[in-house]
């Protein structure tokens, strides 16, 4: 009976420890279900992405060039990064000031597309802060 529990939870340990690299998640990421902004998040090569904002008026309001990493299922941008939280960039421009912080976030694959969530987390709140990547 030991012998079965030992072999559960080594396989449960197994299923639960994603890892992903960086050739993995290479890609175009958009945000899923935002209404004020429409963002991409360009995962390239060498820990390099780039990123575009734009407002609910479709103006680009940001462009930022920066560094991130992946270890296991957590995905981490370097700053410069804006935490994107679909706020209404018309009313409050100065909000695309904070890009001082970092941007931490978990990956999956969900029905065969990477996703990722960064910054805040609410479980009454699905897909908040979430990153869908497009098909290549």
């Amino acid at each position: 009976m030991k012998r079965v529990i030992v072999f559960c939870l080594m396989i449960l340990l197994f299923i639960s420890c994603r890892s992903y690299s960086e050739k993995d998640l290479i890609g175009v990421y958009t945000p899923v279900n935002y209404r004020n902004t429409f963002d991409t998040i360009h995962l390239k090569k060498n820990n390099k992405y780039y990123r575009t904002v734009y407002n609910k008026s479709k103006e680009r309001v940001i462009e930022i060039r920066g560094e991130w990493s992946v270890r296991e299922d957590v995905i981490e941008f370097k700053s410069p990064y804006f935490l994107n939280l679909d706020r209404d960039l018309v009313m409050y421009p100065e909000l695309l000031q904070d890009t001082e912080s970092n941007g931490l976030g978990y990956i999956w694959k969900k029905v065969g597309v990477f996703e990722f969530c960064v910054g805040y987390f609410g479980v009454d709140l699905p897909n908040q802060n979430c990153y869908r990547r497009l098909n290549d």
